[in-house]
C-alpha cells in the first residue's frame, strides 16, 4: 500500500505540473481564444492522459522486477487503484463545490473553492469548449457562478476518469514489458530515413 501511495503522489504531481502550464498559458490563449482553446485543450488533455500513462507505465516495469525477486507480490490492478486515490478526491470536490453554490460563504467552503479553482486548470480550456465559460472566468472563479456549471463538473469528471483509466492500462503494460512508444517513434523515424 506505500508503493501505491508513493505512486499516487507521483500522479499528484504529474497534475500539478500540467495544472501550472495551463495557467501559465493563459496570456496566450487570450491573443485567439477560438482558435487556441480547442488547441490548448487538445494539448493539456492529452498531456495530462500522457503523464498519467508515462509514469504508471514506469512503476508497472519496476514493480515486474520487484515481483520477480520476490520482494512483492503482484497487484495488476495497482495502477487503476493509485490513480482513482489522487483522482476521485478532485472529482468529488468538484462535483461539491458545484453541488454548495456560490451563496455559501464560509471560511473552510472558501478554501475549498480555491483549491478546487488550482485543479481545474488542468481542464479548463476543455471546459471552455463545451460551455460558454472563458479562460478568464474560470480564472477569476465565476464558473461556479455561470449555467454551464454543471457542464463544467462533467468535463473535469469525464477528464480525470479517462486519464485514470488509461494510467491503470500504463501500468499494466510496463508491468508486462509492453513497448508502444518506441514502436511508434521508430515508425515515424523511418519515414525521415528514406
Amino acid at each position: 500500500m506505500k508503493n501505491t501511495l508513493k505512486c499516487s503522489l507521483y500522479l499528484l504531481a504529474r497534475i500539478i505540473l500540467v495544472c501550472m502550464l495551463s495557467f501559465m498559458a493563459i496570456p496566450l490563449s487570450s491573443v485567439a481564444p477560438n482558435i487556441l482553446n480547442p488547441i490548448l485543450a487538445v494539448l493539456y488533455t492529452g498531456m495530462l492522459i500522457y503523464f498519467f500513462v508515462l509514469t504508471m507505465w514506469h512503476e508497472g516495469g519496476k514493480d515486474a522486477n520487484r515481483v520477480e525477486i520476490g520482494a512483492m507480490k503482484p497487484m495488476p490492478y495497482k495502477g487503476f487503484l493509485a490513480a482513482f486515490i489522487v483522482t476521485v478526491p478532485l472529482m468529488i470536490l468538484s462535483y461539491s463545490m458545484y453541488a454548495v453554490g456560490a451563496d455559501v460563504k464560509n471560511t473552510a467552503v472558501d478554501v475549498l473553492r480555491i483549491i478546487k479553482l488550482i485543479f481545474s486548470f488542468s481542464t479548463s480550456y476543455a471546459i471552455t469548449m463545451f460551455t460558454s465559460t472563458s479562460e478568464s472566468d474560470i480564472l477569476q472563479g465565476a464558473e461556479t457562478q455561470s449555467a454551464d456549471a454543471l457542464v463544467a463538473v462533467i468535463v473535469f469528471c469525464v477528464i480525470y476518469f479517462v486519464a485514470s483509466l488509461s494510467a491503470g492500462v500504463g501500468y499494466i503494460f510496463g508491468y508486462r514489458k509492453i513497448e508502444v512508444v518506441s514502436k511508434i517513434k521508430a515508425t515515424f523515424l523511418s519515414l525521415f530515413k528514406k
